[in-house]
């Protein structure tokens, strides 16, 4: 799951039915807490790129800008700086599990909340609607959040297609041999190629996308060495689960 739409199960309108629902920290939902490849907005990267690293992921649509926060599926392999830190969150998980909103949604004043179940939720929760009929605190902050990332994210697909279009992307193929194990393999991702930038190049992405663009592409190469921390915690957590099996064999 790498494009935006595949962030949701069934994202349903809001309305004032839904006053006995209630949304939960976004570590209570699975897909927060297992999802490898997470779409981001271009201007997520400054802050990210301390985190993880910033790739694109091929999809059917064209390339989707991702953070890449793991090598490993089912939750495994997540640095433990940021499986603690909810400022590690991409802000389509802060907002979770309100949805992106669309163009139209945002001229409509549509929200749209995913009906997702918070399989491990460690409090009681907020409700969605307030007993006054409008949005609970907790709803009304993620929902702000949303429509953030709702009005960005045009100019993130933009920018993403200019450098696409530009021939600046290149494949990111990751391949790591793991001890006794099978080998760590992430494929579909690619990166900008540092060989392909120019300063002609650069002066017309400014041009056209403003200067965040420049410091995208700087934060974007600056992150890629946050790769060494995600192989080194998906060994850590392969070497565990080896010794796990290890000692349920000799039981």
């Amino acid at each position: 799951m790498r494009s935006w739409s595949e962030l949701y199960e069934d994202p349903v309108q809001l309305s004032t039915h839904w006053g006995h629902h209630r949304i939960f920290a976004p570590n209570a939902y699975r897909i927060v807490r297992q999802m490898q490849a997470v779409p981001v907005l271009h201007t997520e990267a400054i802050h990210l790129a301390t985190w993880f690293p910033l790739c694109w992921a091929r999809t059917d649509d064209g390339p989707v800008l991702v953070a890449l926060r793991s090598l490993l599926d089912g939750g495994l392999g997540f640095t433990s700086e940021s499986r603690k830190s909810s400022a590690s969150l991409p802000m389509a998980f802060q907002a979770f599990p309100v949805a992106v909103p669309s163009p139209d949604d945002i001229a409509s004043q549509v929200i749209a909340v995913d009906r997702v179940i918070a399989d491990q939720p460690t409090d009681a929760g907020a409700p969605l609607i307030a007993d006054n009929g409008k949005l609970s605190r907790a709803a009304l902050m993620r929902a702000g959040t949303a429509l953030t990332l709702g009005r960005i994210l045009p100019s993130t697909l933009r920018l993403t297609r200019a450098i696409d279009e530009a021939g600046l992307l290149e494949p990111w193929p990751l391949k790591f041999p793991v001890p006794g194990a099978p080998d760590i393999v992430f494929d579909g991702l690619m990166v900008i190629a540092a060989s392909r930038l120019d300063r002609g190049v650069m002066f017309n992405l400014i041009e056209q996308h403003g200067p965040t663009a420049g410091l995208f592409i700087a934060a974007q190469r600056i992150s890629l060495f946050q790769i060494g921390k995600l192989l080194n915690s998906a060994k850590i957590a392969i070497a565990n689960r080896l010794r796990a099996e290890k000692s349920v064999a000799k039981a």
